[in-house]
């Protein structure tokens, strides 16, 4: 019997808002899906172990990693709302196969990107409402013509000048999720909350030229903070996405220096927000 495997011209994943159609997500490079269940083992005085109960949440874990092609993101509409989506897969583009999740909240948003490399824009969410086999989904395709923003295209503002060659930068929100769970939900979260506030942190890894990094006592007595903003562009120069980071808090600085090599300074920032659709907003202007 002739085998059929499944690589990528055979996947493709959609996300939406619970509820509503989910829309295929363009530029994705990795795909990863999972579940566990918490058993927890149960002992009893006179019998030693005496079976299995589930202990917390069914709930699956989902990472999708993409390329930036495109100048629009569903997914930062998508954040502060339950999600649910799917990957469609089957052997030599069948299609006829899905790992579905549902009621998924979205915890992480990530973008980065080195020299070499075409920028990249991540996330992370996790499932409460099912993950697994739950539908079957038909398959729909738009074709784009693919905007890509590479290292070369990336336009870089911070505070410590223009001198300094930025060689990567590594962009990263987090949201802090609580479920809040009650007798008789089978399973089922009622409702979330989430912790505040949002953080959202940068770092930049640069050749030193004129660069002296600060003195940490000085850092923490004068607040030293920078206005940062990444702007990702294409090859002709119109602009595909932009992040911005105001007033952001220096957190970490080092200095690595070497008998045949550049010397080199890492810098990371952070940046707190009270809502998250404030920092989205601003994050995103």
């Amino acid at each position: 019997m002739a085998y059929g495997r499944n690589y990528y011209p055979d996947q493709q994943v959609f996300v939406g808002q619970l509820g509503a159609a989910a829309q295929e997500l363009k530029g994705v490079q990795s795909f990863d899906g999972s579940w566990n269940i918490p058993y927890e083992q149960m002992m009893a005085g006179g019998y030693n172990y005496v079976g299995t109960e589930i202990g917390g949440e069914l709930v699956g874990e989902v990472s999708v990693s993409r390329s930036i092609i495109t100048s629009g993101d569903p997914i930062t509409g998508l954040i502060n709302s339950p999600v649910s989506g799917y990957l469609i897969y089957g052997p030599k583009e069948t299609y006829d196969k899905a790992f579905n999740f549902s009621r998924g909240y979205i915890n992480s948003y990530e973008s980065s990107c080195s020299l070499g490399e075409v920028a990249s824009c991540d996330f992370g969410l996790t499932a409460y409402g099912g993950i697994g086999k739950i539908n079957d989904e038909s398959r729909t395709y738009t074709p784009i013509s693919p905007d890509v923003a590479t290292a070369d295209n990336i336009s870089l503002t911070t505070d410590f000048g223009s001198t300094n060659a930025i060689q990567s930068y590594s962009l990263g929100i987090t949201f802090d999720r609580t479920p809040v769970n009650k007798i008789g939900q089978d399973f089922a979260p009622t409702e979330f909350t989430t912790a505040m506030p949002i953080v959202a942190s940068i770092s930049f890894e640069v050749l030193a030229n004129d660069y002296e990094i600060q003195n940490i006592r000085e850092v923490v007595c004068a607040g030293f903070t920078s206005n940062l903003v990444v702007e990702l562009n294409k090859c002709g120069g119109d602009n595909i996405r932009t992040f911005r980071l105001s007033d952001a808090k220096m957190v970490d600085s080092s200095l690595q220096a070497g008998i045949g090599n550049d010397m080199s300074i890492s810098l990371s920032y952070e940046s707190y927000y009270s809502s998250i659709t404030g920092a989205m907003e601003a994050i995103m202007a």
